[in-house]
């Protein structure tokens, strides 16, 4: 009996010291969902590379301010309100003002500075070719840094852009040319109604592209909501697949606040915004950004009449 019960105390140590208990299992993680949906490569934004594999339309808005009076603001709070809601909806404007208005408008020096404070550019724009660093110089003495687009040019004045120009010991260099029009008076056949962007090589052949060419032309285009959202359904067959970036402006009438030969206004922009901001083809920007993003993304040349 002695014998019986030291073996059974022998086999309880030998079993109570080779017990370990496992340690504590850590808690399982969370599982990560999947979706059966596929990636769409068209419109997933690219991280890295200079030129995109599709391509972006910028759209850009613009006004001229010229220098006869009837173009001028009606009503300056309602025009900076204008600006306030359509800028904040996203779009990026450029609005090029004529000497007259700039020396003699209403409330001009307010309109620039609380505009500018916005973030909206000032174009230089004047018909008389020695007005164009008049006008850029009015703009610095308000505090504002011009672009350096053109606007109001007949093509017959281009070869007149390939240098600086100066007034008063302000020296301007535009880089960009806006449209361009074959005759004065906004008469059929005048102005520039093409989506074009590229470097046309002189007044003589304004629509040759020359690689090396000093200046960028932007085409003005028609300016309507109907013929952008029918440009991006084009966008979107890959129409213009070889094209990384191109250009649309939409022009608003500053004494009307409607587009230019539309009654659409500010309620019709608006929700022309929200419509097209999450298109991944679409990036607003000024007239400027607009040909500077095309000069990074390789010059591509295009002209659609």
């Amino acid at each position: 009996m002695k014998h019986a019960l030291t073996f059974f105390c022998s086999l309880a140590v030998t079993f109570a010291c080779s017990f370990n208990p496992a340690p504590p299992t850590a808690p399982a993680p969370d599982s990560v969902p999947v979706t059966s949906a596929p990636l769409d490569v068209d419109s997933a934004t690219p991280e890295f590379g200079p030129i995109p594999t599709y391509t972006l339309l910028y759209i850009s808005a613009t006004m001229h301010i010229e220098t006869k009076s009837d173009s001028w603001p009606r009503d300056v709070d309602a025009f900076l309100t204008f600006l306030e809601a359509t800028t904040s909806a996203g779009m990026r404007w450029s609005i090029g003002a004529d000497v007259g208005w700039l020396e003699n408008g209403t409330r001009a020096a307010e309109i620039i500075q609380r505009a500018s404070a916005m973030g909206v550019q000032w174009d230089v724009h004047a018909h008389k070719a020695e007005d164009r660093a008049r006008a850029a110089y009015l703009l610095s003495q308000y505090g504002v840094k011009p672009t350096s687009v053109v606007s109001g040019m007949m093509i017959d004045e281009f070869d007149g852009l390939f240098q600086p120009l100066t007034y008063q010991g302000y020296t301007w260099a535009p880089q960009v040319v806006w449209g361009g029009v074959y005759c004065v008076g906004h008469r059929p056949g005048c102005d520039d109604t093409s989506i074009s962007l590229y470097r046309p090589t002189s007044s003589a052949e304004y629509t040759t592209h020359n690689p090396d060419g000093a200046l960028i032309r932007v085409g003005n285009t028609d300016h309507q909501l109907a013929t952008v959202e029918n440009l991006l359904l084009q966008i979107a067959g890959h129409e213009y697949s070889d094209v990384p970036v191109m250009s649309f402006t939409i022009m608003v009438e500053p004494e009307t606040l409607q587009i230019v030969n539309s009654e659409d206004g500010l309620d019709e922009l608006l929700v022309f915004v929200e419509k097209v901001r999450q298109n991944p083809a679409v990036r607003f920007g000024t007239i400027e950004e607009a040909a500077f993003a095309w000069d990074n993304a390789g010059s591509v040349p295009i002209q659609i009449p």
